[in-house]
């Protein structure tokens, strides 16, 4: 195993007064792939958010490797409806380190993603597209660990085994 980029250890989480999260241990090294699969509501999202720095638990800790730099892709996006896809997708690089050539990686990205008109308005797309979209600019950063909330969602079996 390489680099050890995030480690939880006893997490707890309640929502509403339900425990949804319990005792739950998780190590991510480097170069490392994890699914997480369950039944709806069990706490797979909450978990992710947890891992991504977005929420606190209850009890437990989330321990996140030194410089670590995180992208997170949640079930759903939220983008300005009338940024255009493009430019949707070049705001989400905003505040990371890119190549010069990102634009060019962006409509390459989104045209494996099956995203053809660039210029489209995102809050004409449906919620598949818009979701391609954003997976389009979290795959574009450079980052050492990608949390993707439900990525295959609105993906057909080529696109889902590509990812």
């Amino acid at each position: 195993m390489g680099k050890e980029l995030l480690k939880i250890q006893n997490l707890h989480v309640c929502v509403e007064e339900k425990e949804i999260l319990h005792g739950v241990d998780l190590t991510v090294g480097q170069d490392e792939t994890h699914v997480l699969m369950g039944p709806n509501g069990t706490g797979k999202s909450t978990l992710l958010k947890l891992a991504a720095g977005l929420e606190e638990p209850d009890g437990g800790t989330v321990i996140r490797g030194r410089n670590l730099t995180v992208r997170y892709l949640p079930q759903n996006p939220d983008f300005d409806p009338e940024d255009t896809v493009l430019a949707g997708v070049l705001k989400m690089q905003e505040g990371f380190s890119h190549p010069w050539d990102i634009e060019s990686q962006a409509k390459t990205m989104l045209t494996k993603l099956g995203i053809m008109d660039f210029e489209a308005k995102l809050g004409t797309l449906s919620g598949g597209q818009r979701k391609r979209a954003a997976l389009a600019g979290v795959l574009l950063s450079t980052a050492d660990l990608f949390i993707l909330d439900d990525p295959t969602n609105h993906l057909d079996s080529e696109m889902a085994e590509w990812l």
